[in-house]
């Protein structure tokens, strides 16, 4: 009986060709978009799920909320968090911290690299988290202070084929470590991506070294994480009040100084991916749905091309039906028949779309930053959602007109009284204006997410961006040679200004130093970013003054004495326009240091504008500088470069030369937006793609039907003009309500997305104007290939049997 089904479906398939590749490519798109989302989707949910201790590993985090009433969530904790936390709550049975010390300068023989991604980490790192090692023992391999485990990459890059065991490996322009690891490389689904990790009691022994004792540290944070171990069966719930009685213990009397409330919580590891600043922070979950949403959208667009043009064809296959019913066919095989041609063009879909995506893989992967494949070893998940989505597909775009078409009444069919009901054409219209709703949703929502890059990208930082570079001082010893480099830069042709300093520009600075007015007691003041650089600082960025003067080398108390605010860090102090010659104090914690404020500048954002100015506390320091920051003339900039990497090579041979854009810098914070903006821009062209073919083979069968109609039209008169636009406006009807419905919702969804954004744009009526514009355009141009040609048809043709 199947195979009797299957030979109908594919000879009416067959015969109507135009129809079928309608379909076909439709649901080949529409299923090539669900295939991508679906791995892309399922690579986000997965990150850190793999750990053999998964459902007791936790991420500890922060919540603070300052005198001003603003609550911040963080990732990073006090260096003496994790040790103490082990000793003083037994539910915990590991902690390790994790500390990134970033761009940092490693030397094996000849070998001189780069290396982003490296940390300390505590002894049970191996233990605690699912990276197999190689070569090592997980249990030893972190003990020891200057000890190093290298991946398996990172090992072949420095050593070759030979084992790394036992060898040396320098770090920066200091101290050397042991190889006693050597690990597999970690998965591209992790969070704790690393090539190499160094002992944390390394870090604490060259701490020490300088009198810098971070395991004492209370109200220090750094770029350290930590993570903790829960035993088996703990409620990670129940620890709340543990908690507490940990912060009050260890933190309470600063925290009262401050006025700063204060708590620690804890985040499953498999939440960390989509809340980077904690579970309360920031929340990239939404954008996950939004995906789903998306290729669910994609699909229903497809089913419905198909259920429209079939019900639109219902006419054609009526007397099929009341000849099958009359010879004894009963309802449910005529289901069947019509359910099994659904399922042929679902299984032809599926293979086209499985070659689609084969193709545009490559392509995907460099958009999303991803390394994702279709099909992998064991991932019989996978398998059978693709076999599911096959199904679905055939049986969501086949069960209503199968429904509809078995239930014609064989005597009207017939007797050729056979009328689409006005409920079947509802439907149908409402199909048509959910397919355009969905395509002019994301055609806005792509529109405000480009406005909103584009605004990022053109905004004034309150420095100059342009023409700054960003040299890495990672291994170069000394003051003395920091300021020779930079002298040597300045004597280069192409190099305008030159300044030193301690933070990046365009990644911001470390923003949890106490300050207050001076003499007041602690709690009074907020804590706000310490700049620490030479003289030139704003002679080299473009920083502006608002008041008061810029530091000189002349006066000696600027470099002990004297610091220039941000205005946002004035309005903190309290001061309106009398900032100039307040006196103000810096508590990191093992010190105090005064001075007046001798300047305010605009606020600059030195982080990405997603979110506020910070507070900003500008001071000479010329000691603790890690990067030299260049202005450089337009023009040759790659020959300008040359000869700063030369003045670098024959002060420092030893050390590479490294730099990033500040530009660069900047724009790399948008990269997750830019991505939005990429998919929704293909999935909106593709989703305005599908709803066209169903309008153009819509429009192809309502003129079929209406070939009589036009032929007595033309006889009374009727130019191709008059007829074009009868077959076209009731489609452009359609359009326009399915603009109408989806500009609401665009906005809402839109302007729920922007609210996370410190700067952001608004969204303009000119979007929706702008969108519909183009809507409908596309949408006329399509209805207007069948109507134009129906209207040029000769009548006499069309009426030759009347």
């Amino acid at each position: 009986m199947f195979r009797n089904y299957f030979k109908i479906a594919v000879r009416h398939l067959q015969r109507h060709k135009f129809i079928t590749v309608i379909n076909i490519s439709g649901l080949a798109v529409g299923m090539a978009c669900c295939i991508l989302i679906t791995l892309y989707v399922r690579d986000e949910l997965g990150f850190d799920r793999f750990h053999r201790n998964t459902d007791n590993l936790y991420r500890v985090t922060t919540q603070s909320t300052r005198p001003t009433g603003n609550t911040e969530y963080g990732a990073a904790t006090q260096f003496p968090i994790g040790p103490n936390l082990k000793k003083d709550i037994s539910s915990i049975k590991e902690s390790v911290r994790i500390f990134a010390p970033g761009n940092t300068l490693y030397t094996a023989g000849d070998k001189r690299i780069w290396e982003e991604n490296t940390a300390f980490a505590d002894e049970p790192f191996f233990r605690v988290f699912n990276f197999p090692l190689l070569e090592g023992n997980p249990a030893t391999v972190l003990k020891e202070p200057y000890s190093i485990v290298l991946t398996e990459s990172a090992a072949k890059k420095y050593f070759g084929n030979e084992s790394p065991i036992g060898k040396l490996i320098k770090v920066g322009n200091g101290y050397s470590c042991a190889v006693t690891g050597v690990a597999k490389d970690f998965p591209a689904n992790t969070d704790l991506r690393m090539t190499m990790i160094m002992s944390f009691s390394t870090m604490l022994k060259e701490g020490l070294k300088t009198g810098n004792d971070v395991e004492n540290q209370w109200f220090m944070f750094g770029n350290n994480v930590t993570y903790v171990q829960l035993a088996d069966h703990t409620d990670p719930d129940k620890l709340t009040k543990e908690l507490k009685t940990f912060v009050s213990t260890h933190i309470g009397g600063i925290l009262k100084r401050h006025n700063i409330q204060f708590a620690l919580e804890l985040q499953p590891v498999q939440n960390v991916h989509l809340h980077p600043e904690g579970d309360k922070g920031v929340d990239n979950s939404p954008l996950i749905w939004l995906y789903i949403a998306i290729a669910v959208f994609l699909i229903l667009i497809a089913c419905i091309n198909f259920m429209n043009l079939t019900t639109a064809r219902a006419h054609e296959r009526a007397k099929e039906v009341g000849l099958r019913k009359v010879l004894g066919a009963e309802r449910k095989s005529l289901v069947m028949q019509f359910l099994t041609e659904s399922l042929v063009i679902s299984i032809i879909s599926f293979v086209l779309a499985i070659l689609l995506v084969g193709l545009v893989m490559p392509l995907f992967n460099t958009i999303t930053g991803k390394e994702l494949l279709l099909l992998s070893s064991a991932d019989s998940f996978l398998y059978a959602g693709l076999l599911l989505l096959v199904l679905v597909v055939g049986l969501v775009a086949g069960s209503y007109p199968a429904l509809y078409l078995s239930g014609l009444i064989p005597v009207r069919v017939l007797k050729g009284n056979f009328i689409t009901s006005g409920s079947r054409v509802l439907i149908r219209r409402g199909l048509v204006v959910a397919q355009f709703a969905v395509a002019v949703a994301l055609i806005i929502s792509t529109v405000v997410v480009f406005s909103q890059l584009r605004y990022w990208q053109t905004k004034n930082l309150g420095f100059d961006k342009e023409h700054l570079v960003n040299i890495y001082l990672s291994g170069v010893d000394g003051s003395a040679k920091v300021a020779l480099l930079k002298s040597s830069f300045l004597n280069q042709s192409g190099v305008q200004q030159a300044s030193m300093h301690n933070f990046l520009m365009g990644s911001g600075v470390f923003n949890n130093n106490p300050v207050v007015r001076e003499g007041e007691d602690d709690k009074e003041g907020f804590v706000a970013g310490i700049i620490q650089s030479d003289f030139d600082l704003l002679k080299t960025t473009g920083i502006k003054l608002v008041s008061g003067r810029d530091f000189n080398p002349a006066l000696a108390t600027d470099s002990s004495d004297a610091y220039i605010i941000n205005q946002a860090a004035a309005r903190q102090f309290g001061f309106k326009d009398d900032a100039v010659g307040k006196r103000i104090e810096w508590r990191p914690g093992y010190m105090s240091r005064h001075g007046t404020i001798i300047g305010v500048v605009e606020d600059f954002n030195l982080r990405s504008l997603q979110s506020a100015v910070d507070p900003i506390i500008y001071m000479v320091r010329q000691e603790e500088v890690a990067i030299i920051t260049l202005r450089l003339a337009a023009g040759d900039q790659k020959a300008i470069l040359k000869r700063v990497e030369a003045a670098w090579n024959s002060i420092v041979p030893d050390v590479p030369f490294n730099f990033t854009f500040v530009e660069a810098d900047i724009q790399s914070k948008y990269a997750s937006e830019r991505t939005l903006g990429k998919l929704f821009g293909i999935f909106s062209g593709l989703a305005i793609f599908i709803a066209c073919m169903g309008l153009l083979g819509l429009s192809m069968l309502i003129s079929r039907q209406r070939t009589k109609e036009i032929g007595i039209r033309k006889v009374l008169g009727a130019s191709v003009a008059n007829i074009s636009l009868l077959l076209s406006k009731d489609f452009l009807k359609l359009v326009l309500i399915g603009i109408c419905i989806a500009s609401p919702i665009a906005w809402y969804g839109m302007e729920k997305w922007l609210q996370n954004f410190a700067f952001r744009v608004h969204v303009e009526w000119w979007v929706f104007l702008l969108t519909a514009v183009v809507v409908v355009l596309i949408a006329l141009c399509t209805v207007s290939l069948q109507s134009v040609r129906a209207a040029l048809m000769n009548p006499v043709k069309s009426l030759r049997s009347e």
